[in-house]
C-alpha cells in the first residue's frame, strides 16, 4: 500500500486549493488536509493546510510545485511555525476552562437579573 507524502503547506486554504486542482490537472492524485481546522482556527492555531500526494507522485509534483512559482518556506522556517503552533497548543485546555467558567458566570448573572425581572414586577 502506498502512501501520502505531505509535499507542501500553506496558511491559506485557498492557495492549497489552487495547487491541488494545478496537480489534478496535471494527472496527479492528491489531497487537501486541514482545510476546515484551518478555517475554523485561523488567528488562534496555525496548523496550515496540506497537500498530499502518493509517493510515487512525489518527483512529478514537486517539479509542477516549483514550475508553478509556489513559495514553500524552508526548514528552518517550518520548524519555528511549528514549535510556536506547539506552544500555542498547549495552552488551550487553560483557554477551555476558563470559557466554561466565564459561561457559567454569564449564566448565573442572567439568571439573577431574571429573578429580579419577576420580583419587580
Amino acid at each position: 500500500m502506498e502512501h501520502l507524502i505531505e509535499i507542501a503547506n500553506f496558511a491559506r486554504v485557498e492557495t492549497a486549493e489552487i495547487l491541488a486542482t494545478l496537480l489534478r490537472t496535471e494527472g496527479i492524485a492528491c489531497t487537501t488536509r486541514n482545510e476546515v481546522s484551518s478555517r475554523v482556527l485561523r488567528g488562534v492555531v496555525d496548523i496550515g493546510v496540506r497537500v498530499e500526494v502518493l509517493e510515487h507522485d512525489v518527483p512529478r509534483a514537486l517539479e509542477i510545485l516549483k514550475d508553478s512559482g509556489f513559495s514553500q518556506p524552508d526548514a528552518d522556517e517550518a520548524d519555528k511555525n511549528a514549535d510556536a503552533s506547539a506552544g500555542l497548543a498547549r495552552y488551550l485546555p487553560l483557554l477551555r476552562k476558563h470559557i466554561l467558567i466565564l459561561i457559567a458566570l454569564i449564566a448565573g448573572m442572567l439568571a439573577i437579573l431574571a429573578g429580579i425581572h419577576l420580583f419587580i414586577h
